[in-house]
């Protein structure tokens, strides 16, 4: 899912569960269960672009969704409790770019015999994120993640 669908889901939950210890774990499982569900976003066929240009997508639409969360629950949702709400909605995702960002391209898709430690962490949990990954082409995937996030809200909005 894009960041954006992450961040409004996590924005929700903390609007609807005010009490952060049980609404950030659900907030964490929200993350995996929503990657569940085939979707399309910015790491949807990464390898066919450069990595400049799947970063800076990536980046620019983090910013968007984050600020697109805050403005819509600010004032819902204590400010700090929201901010914590918003980065554990998209730390599984950021836990995994340092692969992305160091290792892997077009043709490397797991680390070589020599690799460090640090390289083979990196991986580690690329694969553990990606275990819950189903991905779908534009523009099926957009059409299932809007779906999910709608009914989402719906039901934390109810």
């Amino acid at each position: 899912m894009t960041s954006t669908a992450h961040t409004l889901v996590g924005g929700a939950i903390a609007s609807a569960i005010p009490n952060p210890y049980l609404a950030i774990p659900l907030i964490l499982a929200s993350h995996f269960l929503m990657d569940s569900i085939p979707h399309w976003d910015m790491g949807t066929n990464w390898r066919n672009r450069s990595k400049r240009e799947t970063g800076a997508l990536a980046i620019t639409e983090t910013l968007m969704g984050i600020t697109i969360a805050y403005s819509l629950y600010q004032g819902k949702v204590e400010t700090s409790f929201l901010v914590l709400a918003i980065i554990a909605s998209i730390l599984p995702d950021w836990l995994e770019t340092p692969w992305y960002i160091f290792y892997a391209n077009q043709k490397k898709h797991e680390p070589g015999k020599n690799a460090s430690f640090f390289e083979k962490l990196c991986f580690f949990v690329y694969k553990i994120e990606n275990m819950f990954h189903s991905k779908a082409q534009f523009p099926l995937g957009v059409f299932t993640q809007i779906a999910t996030v709608a009914f989402f809200l719906i039901v934390l909005h109810s």
